[in-house]
């Protein structure tokens, strides 16, 4: 809007989430890599139904998307959010909570 470069999405990565994704094997840990990839990309890619196990973890703003098996939660903050925390303008910043086995929450 006021001519200047793309936006920029910026990853964090919790402790929890690397803690869990060291536990995956090669394959399903590339598979998610993959998926966060996306994520950087296009931020709003995840979906918000989450179940309410996965609510009362991660809070109501959270997002999440599906990687062989598992689900990655996020939250988005920055452009467009209400709260902006701090980023310059046009800047996003995803921030990777946690990676549940789809069979625990269902």
């Amino acid at each position: 809007m006021h001519g200047e470069g793309p936006s920029v999405t910026r990853m964090r990565f919790s402790g929890p989430f690397l803690d869990e994704l060291a536990e995956l094997d090669e394959s399903a840990e590339a598979r998610i890599w993959e998926k966060l990839e996306l994520v950087e990309s296009f931020p709003g890619v995840g979906s918000s139904l989450l179940e309410p196990l996965l609510v009362r973890a991660f809070g109501r703003g959270c997002l999440k998307v599906s990687a062989v098996g598992y689900d990655v939660i996020y939250e988005r903050s920055g452009e467009g959010d209400e709260d902006d925390r701090g980023n310059g303008e046009g800047d996003e910043t995803v921030s990777v909570l946690g990676i549940i086995k789809q069979r625990r929450i269902r």
